[in-house]
């Protein structure tokens, strides 16, 4: 089965509150797809309800996606809105006036969205996720940074590091004063005291203090005060850096219900096309393709 996240933003998916189950109120609204045109053609059935080509031009023109991903999100569309039929969704006030794509909508909000809501519902594709993206949710105190450094390799003399250290000493003494530093003001301050001495510059992204290559860059780091602050001169394993605080992630620990709550709308996300597979298999729905029309996609407006 396709995607259909797209599709059902794009045929007004009216996923909101949860509404109570459908009520028959007399007969069921006429939910099989129509013909467009007469220039319309089939290009697949769904226990022998038509999909239309038009429904794939309209689509890929929507999602700006291909021919084949249009097609195969009209065919998961079809099956879903004979899904709702089968519940009862076709007598519902509400989609007896939004047809076809309304009960779509109608079920997935309310079996889907509503239905789907613990960890175990997912099974292994949630402890995948969980196991994967759990330090976005629960991490220990990240730190980003920005660095100037005088780089000494490892056939550097004693000389040459006295004099890098002595350099390093110089810039960390001009900017200690300074407030606010980034990675471009730090440069532009420090090659100013460095002179036609090159410098070696970065923007380090946010890590954990033990997550860091050097771990005097690592506590030095930690060891500052406040964002925008330099740091004195510290050796590192690539030469004498002078670091500034650029950016802080602050310790989370959240609840176990806490990670549920953030994690789910991911979960849903990525288990849809399961879910979608599950019902086909439910119903026992065949798709069938109609390959002469399939062909002739390309030629449709």
């Amino acid at each position: 089965m396709r995607r259909l996240l797209c599709l059902i933003s794009s045929f007004g998916c009216a996923c909101g509150s949860p509404k109570p189950p459908p009520t028959p109120v007399g007969p069921p609204a006429a939910v099989e797809a129509q013909r467009a045109s007469a220039d319309d053609v089939i290009v697949a059935h769904v226990n022998g309800r038509p999909v239309w080509g038009s429904c794939v031009a309209i689509q890929a023109k929507r999602t700006n996606t291909t021919r084949e991903a249009a097609l195969g999100q009209c065919v998961d569309f079809e099956l879903l809105a004979q899904t709702a039929e089968h519940r009862g969704f076709a007598t519902h006030p509400d989609v007896a006036e939004q047809t076809h794509a309304a009960m779509v909508s109608q079920l997935v909000t309310q079996v889907y969205e509503d239905g789907y809501t613990k960890p175990e519902q997912f099974g292994a594709d949630w402890d995948a996720l969980l196991k994967k993206n759990l330090w976005h949710v629960k991490h220990e105190n990240y730190r980003g940074s920005s660095y100037v450094r005088i780089n000494l390799d490892a056939k550097a003399t004693p000389e040459q590091d006295r004099a890098a250290h002595a350099l390093a000493d110089q810039i960390a003494a001009a900017l200690a004063p300074e407030r606010g530093l980034m990675g471009p003001s730090l440069v532009a301050l420090a090659q100013r005291i460095a002179g036609a001495t090159p410098l070696a510059h970065e923007d380090v992204p946010a890590y954990r203090i033990g997550a860091f290559a050097d771990d005097n860059y690592a506590n030095t780091l930690f060891d500052l005060p406040e964002i925008g602050r330099a740091s004195k001169a510290v050796r590192t394993k690539w030469g004498w850096d002078v670091i500034v605080w650029t950016d802080d992630i602050p310790a989370a620990s959240p609840s176990q219900d806490e990670i549920v709550a953030q994690m789910l709308p991911d979960i849903k996300r990525l288990y849809f096309n399961k879910w979608v597979d599950q019902v086909a298999k439910g119903l026992g729905v065949h798709v069938e393709l109609v390959p002469e029309n399939v062909a002739k996609l390309e030629a449709l407006p």
